[in-house]
């Protein structure tokens, strides 16, 4: 890595608006999220960097039903997150500490809250991190992960670059594509193609089955519409965003919609 990781990443205080509308049929589920994130160099180690969140919202509005409260729980047990940034890739670097405030935070869960839909939220948690190797997956797979990692590319001379993007509840999209860096207006461009349109289709149609939806799948033929674009600008020489937007649309004709935009902004 040529450049520090102050010039990759310095101190910085983002906010981010993440807006997603998912249509199964006639059913369409609608989400709108918002938070602050900040991000500063890492204490033990100059190589590393801090990212924390706050100030989660959801619809605009603070998290008031006791479901949602323990998701985030779990969820703010996984910050700060530090990282290395290797290759303009980034390594998690605090497992074992992310696991001990898990632990505490379920146990702090356990002595609030009790009944038959906390044990589910607990066990599609612990499902998703129960080996370092699905924690750091997890981690990496947040939507604003995957974006502050492509921001990274503005200083990577291979502008091959290869990314997924979580399509919750139902896969992976991985996408390929080059990245183009425009120094005179300090812009980044990204617009991939799709590299698992089949694994996505599948996922997508072993999901309505597996929940029901009322979907009939009678052509021989479905078309997947898949869209990706990324674009990024900086303050100045370093990694730091001025604004950063992404969207990306699945579509399989009326069966399954699927558009989510993640915008992040320097406050």
């Amino acid at each position: 890595m040529t450049k520090s990781v102050s010039d990759l990443f310095p101190v910085s205080t983002y906010s981010v608006q993440d807006q997603c509308t998912m249509k199964i049929g006639g059913v369409e589920h609608d989400a709108e999220l918002s938070y602050t994130l900040f991000i500063e160099p890492g204490k033990k180690d100059a190589e590393e960097i801090s990212i924390q969140r706050s100030n989660f919202k959801v619809n605009g509005q603070k998290i008031d039903t006791k479901f949602l409260e323990i998701s985030n729980t779990y969820i703010e047990a996984l910050f700060p997150i530090v990282c290395k940034i290797i290759k303009y890739r980034f390594t998690i670097e605090n497992i074992d500490e992310i696991r001990k405030r898990i632990q505490k935070a379920d146990i702090a869960i356990h002595d609030l809250y009790s009944g038959e839909a906390v044990e589910h939220i607990r066990t599609h948690f612990f499902n998703a991190i129960q080996t370092d190797e699905k924690l750091i997956y997890f981690i990496r797979q947040f939507h604003f992960m995957r974006v502050l990692e492509c921001s990274l590319q503005k200083f990577n001379p291979n502008n091959e670059y290869e990314t997924s993007w979580k399509v919750l509840p139902i896969g992976a999209a991985e996408w390929k594509g080059e990245t183009e860096y425009q120094k005179e207006k300090n812009t980044l461009s990204f617009e991939p193609k799709i590299d698992n349109a089949q694994d996505m289709m599948d996922d997508i149609i072993r999901y309505i089955h597996k929940h029901e939806y009322y979907v009939s799948f009678d052509e021989e033929n479905l078309s997947l519409y898949t869209d990706f674009q990324n674009n990024i600008s900086y303050t100045g020489k370093t990694g730091r965003i001025e604004k950063a937007e992404t969207n990306v649309c699945i579509e399989a004709e009326d069966k399954f919609y699927y558009q989510h935009t993640i915008t992040i902004e320097t406050k």
